[in-house]
């Protein structure tokens, strides 16, 4: 009785797939790919013999080609197996490059060796094919005065007003945009966002169809009489089919994990709308700040520019180097130009980020450097880790992989179907009605629906996997991620806390020579202007790239709001580039130039001071970095926000 029993369950258990052994052969396959190496060097000696080098040779015979089985050459070329120790001095460079017979003099010639230098006057000739080599030299400018001021406006003609910007419009009730309202437009019109809400619909349809139970078949029954020539019995059917095992429960609990999953994806596309608008609003932000630092940049170097001619007029400075002065001004009027450019196509791309066609510039409220976030990342990882999106997607899989296991492994047992139908006999008397009833029940002896488990199987055991390669994959975005931004950070703070402070110290230090010392170098000003360009466009694309790395590391948090776990803190004041003082000179007060006034109202300084007596030291007093009262010497910062 017992041995019967067993032989039953057996039959029973074969159907149900319980037994196929995916996992094993999964984990065989992965045996097999650990048991076969990668980036190997060769096993051959480090230094070449004659037959490696007749070898190597012999790769350039077209007849006859060899090539490794196993992948050698990376790691051969790295490490550096088959070339062999390198080869010092004299000795190496023969063997590299052939033996040197001389060498090479500062004007380029090769010179005997234990030859002496020539020593002339170097003819320098600029190549033709070097873009702006056909300009002619600047001579000696004519002693008359006259005559000298009009060969200095045909050499350096005054230059172009700066571009005009471009002024956005009011926003809704005469308000500019800010973040919030820009979130709303995109939210309303991204078409992304609305196929993941239709996604989310089309789940719960699949939810209830799974949970539906299958709809019973109504039928007309005809069969005719013995000989065929009448009808013999008529009636109506009725078809049922009984689910068995569980099916429905099963299938049902599979489709919600399959909505789950979906409810998943639409909050993923709405932190991904988020981030991408944010990303277009930061970076008009920057742009907006890159036009205001260099449409301040381009007035200076303008007057700066205008201050070399008057130079050039007194006597105190060469022809040629007013030209350095004004490739300046002009570089500075390019990249004011674009970045008012910048600023234009930033708003465009706003507006393409809110699913918007075309909207005119418009005010958007916020300045850049106002307020940063200062994340942790202890914290950011443990959110992450906890809370993405892709985390909890894994998890769901692993559940709705099991169920659907589950639904492949039940699927051969068999449904019940019930046939009940009411038949009339119509050709023999007494012409009753006749009930019918039929049961059928399929066999699973063909069909044990083993491919569909094996699979099914296989599905689960990567979905068990999913959660680990998420995991890693989200440390790794993270950390990249956090990286970028806390190097832009600490670059950030550097700029704005030392480097441009220093930097516009500097330049009131040139500032402050003058004052005592009319006879001051004009290169002290060139090297303080070209410095003080240099650290401010390095600095505002520190700017732009920690704003794009923050919005990154806000886009794995997937939070509400950018500041939702980071600590809000003010940056230290940057100082103000639009009134910085135009460097004076003895011919300031010139009648042409009384009464102009420079940077938005500031007056020209008081005539310069006598130079000091012989024998004393000019050291400039430091200056507190905060913004001085009016009139005073010294940079004007930013109040802190």
């Amino acid at each position: 009785m017992h041995r019967r029993r067993a032989i039953l369950l057996c039959l029973l258990l074969l159907p149900c797939g319980c037994v196929y052994d995916v996992r094993e052969h999964a984990d065989e396959a992965v045996s097999a790919i650990l048991n076969h190496p990668y980036d190997l060097s060769s096993p051959a000696s480090s230094v070449p013999n004659s037959q490696t080098v007749q070898a190597k040779k012999s790769l350039a015979a077209p007849e006859k080609l060899s090539f490794p089985k196993v992948d050698v050459e990376t790691a051969d070329y790295m490490q550096g197996s088959q070339f062999g120790p390198r080869v010092a001095g004299e000795q190496g460079m023969q063997n590299a490059f052939g033996p040197v017979r001389g060498q090479v003099s500062a004007l380029g010639a090769i010179q005997p060796a234990g030859a002496e230098e020539p020593k002339s006057k170097i003819d320098l000739t600029i190549p033709p094919e070097i873009p702006g080599s056909e300009a002619g030299r600047i001579r000696k400018l004519p002693e008359d005065k006259e005559a000298k001021q009009k060969a200095i406006r045909e050499i350096y003609g005054a230059l172009p007003a700066l571009p005009t910007e471009p002024q956005p419009l009011p926003g809704p009730g005469g308000k500019p945009l800010t973040l919030a309202d820009l979130q709303q437009l995109a939210a309303a019109n991204s078409a992304e966002l609305h196929q993941a809400a239709y996604d989310v619909e089309a789940a719960r349809g699949n939810v209830l169809a799974a949970r539906a139970y299958p709809n019973p078949t109504v039928s007309w029954n005809f069969q005719a009489s013995n000989d065929g020539s009448t009808a013999g019995s008529i009636g109506p059917g009725i078809d049922q089919s009984i689910v068995t095992g569980g099916k429905l429960r099963i299938a049902s609990a599979a489709a919600e994990m399959a909505l789950r999953k979906a409810e998943l994806a639409l909050r993923r596309a709405r932190s991904d709308l988020a981030t991408r608008v944010r990303t277009a609003y930061y970076s008009l932000l920057v742009a907006q700040e890159t036009m205001r630092v260099n449409r301040a940049l381009a007035h200076l170097t303008d007057e700066i520019y205008r201050l070399q001619e008057h130079l050039l007029e007194a006597g105190q400075a060469a022809p040629h180097e007013p030209m350095a002065l004004r490739s300046e001004a002009w570089s500075s009027r390019l990249s004011y130009q674009q970045s008012i450019q910048s600023y234009i196509y930033a708003w465009e791309q706003l507006v393409a980020a809110m699913g918007l066609r075309q909207v005119p510039l418009t005010e958007v409220a916020g300045r850049i450097d106002a307020m940063i976030p200062y994340f942790d990342y202890d914290t950011v990882r443990a959110y992450v880790l906890q809370n993405h999106t892709d985390v909890l997607t894994a998890q769901f899989g692993i559940d709705q992989a099991r169920y659907n296991l589950k639904s492949a492994q039940i699927a051969p047992l068999p449904n019940i179907d019930f046939n009940v139908s009411i038949l009339k006999e119509v050709s023999v008397p007494p012409k009753k009605l006749a009930p019918i009833a039929a049961v059928g029940v399929p066999f699973p002896i063909w069909d044990h629906n083993k491919g569909n488990i094996i699979a099914t199987e296989a599905a689960l055991g990567r979905a068990i996997d999913e959660p680990h390669r998420v995991t890693e994959a989200l440390t790794s975005t993270l950390t990249t991620a956090y990286l970028n931004y806390k190097s832009n950070l600490d670059a950030l703070e550097y700029y704005r806390r030392h480097i441009l402070p220093d930097e516009v110290q500097y330049y009131w230090g040139v500032y402050d020579r003058r004052q005592v010392d009319v006879n001051a170098p004009i290169s002290d000003l060139i090297t303080a202007q070209q410095a003080l360009l240099t650290d401010v466009t390095a600095y505002l694309g520190v700017l732009s790239t920690f704003w794009t790395a923050a919005v990154n590391v806000a886009d794995l948090l997937q939070t509400d709001d950018l500041f939702q776990l980071a600590r809000p803190e003010a940056l230290p004041p940057l100082p103000d580039l639009n009134h910085l003082p135009p460097w004076p000179c003895s011919h300031c007060a010139t009648p042409h130039l009384e009464g102009l006034n420079f940077h938005q109202g500031i007056p020209l300084p008081a005539p310069a001071m006598p130079p000091p007596p012989m024998g004393t030291e000019f050291l400039p007093s430091p200056r507190p970095m905060s913004a001085p009262k009016t009139g005073a010497a010294g940079p004007v910062l930013l109040p802190k926000q």
